[in-house]
This record gives C-alpha cells, structure tokens and sequence, in this order.
C-alpha cells in the first residue's frame, strides 16, 4: 500500500512539475508576441516617420518663392526687418540666407529679399543689394 501511495505521490508530482513546465513555456510565446508587437509597432512609427518627412519636403518644394524691395530698419545675426515702399515694415528669419551685397546690412541701405513664408514666418533666401 506504501508503495502504491508513493507512485501516486510521484505521478502528481511529476504532473504538477510538467504543469509548471509548460506554464514556463507558455510565457515565452508571451514575450515573443510582445516583441513582435514592439517591432511592429516601430515599424510603423518608422513609416509614419518617413511619410511625415516626404510630405514636409513635398511642402518646401512647392512652395512659392516671393521677393520684396526694401530700405533696412534693422538688421541682427538671425533677422532682418526691411521697410518697403509703401511703409510696411517687415521681418525675416535669415538663417542660412545667402547674403550677395558689397556692403554691410546696415540700417538705410536698400535690398532685395527672395523669401518663402512657412508656418506663419517669412524666411529668407537670399538677400542682395537693391538693383
């Protein structure tokens, strides 16, 4: 009867250790799933990325590029505000503007600005001297 009873004890052991065994196993495929989910995921964040970036550069290639005439008020390292005929005064952003003048951008000096205006600024491209 011992002997009975300690191979019934021994079978349900062995069945609870390969439950737990299983269990174990299960849990890889977890993790398996969750990092194909993570590598999904940034793919897609990646396409997203890369859809985002076209259409910005889709935006800057189409976009119009308009030149005013105009007497400097006021010039800095990264703006410059012009005056045009009319009164208006205008600011531009000016960084990594090609500047083409034979003087210095300096308050009552007449220039060209070629610029393009994105999100609300005016940006310039080039500034050169007033023809």
């Amino acid at each position: 009867m011992k002997k009975r009873n300690m191979v019934i004890i021994a079978a349900a052991a062995a069945g609870l250790a390969a439950g737990a065994l299983l269990s174990a196993c299960g849990g890889g495929d977890t993790r398996e799933t969750q990092t194909e989910a993570q590598t999904t995921e940034e793919e897609t964040t990646e396409e997203e990325t890369a859809q985002e970036s076209t259409e910005e550069e889709t935006s800057q290639e189409t976009e119009e590029e308009l030149t005013v005439t105009g007497e400097i008020v006021a010039a800095g390292m990264s703006s410059i505000t012009i005056r045009t005929e009319d009164g208006e005064e205008t600011s531009y952003l000016k960084e990594g503007t090609e500047v083409d003048m034979e003087g210095d951008q300096v308050e009552g000096t007449v220039v060209t600005i070629t610029y393009v205006e994105r999100d609300g600024m005016n940006y310039a491209l080039r500034i050169t001297d007033a023809q």
